[in-house]
């Protein structure tokens, strides 16, 4: 909330909800209700699901490196499949020459 420059009253308003929940949710005195939480989701990109839901923050580090070897292996992939084309192009109009070739 601090981060994106929210006082508990700018939170409360963007939120719908009064000072006083806001600042009791915020204190850890009151857990939000289930549209709170909605709201809270759709209103603060930066707030972790896990986190508001569980407690738990997720490791953006290992989300980040598990999304980089994903890539990584679909652009190798589509490497292969580009090489195998072309190769198979190749053949083909290769293919196609030595017809007209013979027929003349």
């Amino acid at each position: 909330m601090k981060e994106e420059g929210h006082t508990v009253s700018t939170f409360a308003r963007k939120l719908g909800i009064s000072w006083t929940t806001a600042n009791n949710i915020i204190a850890g005195k009151n857990a939000p209700n289930y549209e709170t939480i909605i709201n809270i989701l759709e209103n603060f990109s930066t707030v972790d699901a896990n986190w508001l839901l569980l407690g738990k923050e997720c490791d953006t580090s290992i989300a980040s490196q598990n999304l980089y070897t994903i890539i990584n292996n679909q652009q190798r992939t589509i490497e292969a499949q580009q090489k195998t084309i072309d190769r198979l192009t190749e053949r083909i109009i290769g293919g196609n020459d030595k017809k007209e070739k013979n027929v003349v």
